[in-house]
């Protein structure tokens, strides 16, 4: 629990930040190296399965909350829920 004035704990230090860029640019390099885009809408259309896997991978990396600003700085909430539907072919 966050209790203000504490020290906080766990979370991205800088140098985890980092590490986990350039993990992240050798997974974008690898992906490219194997066909990329392409090669990607292949294996999701190779089958129902896959499409099911693709979508439930999308549907994770959808933040589940969104702030948005306008340019006088007024934020709104936006939450995002995805049907168990989608999930399903």
């Amino acid at each position: 629990m966050f209790v203000k004035g504490h020290k906080k704990f766990g979370g991205w230090t800088s140098e985890s930040k980092e590490k986990r860029k350039k993990v992240h640019e050798i997974f974008d390099e690898v992906f490219e190296e194997v066909g990329g885009k392409d090669r990607l809408v292949q294996w999701v259309n190779a089958s129902d399965d896959n499409y099911r896997d693709f979508i439930k991978i999308m549907a994770k990396r959808i933040p589940q909350a969104v702030e948005v600003s306008d340019s006088e700085d007024n934020t709104t909430p936006i939450n995002i829920n995805v049907h168990p539907d989608l999930l399903k072919v």
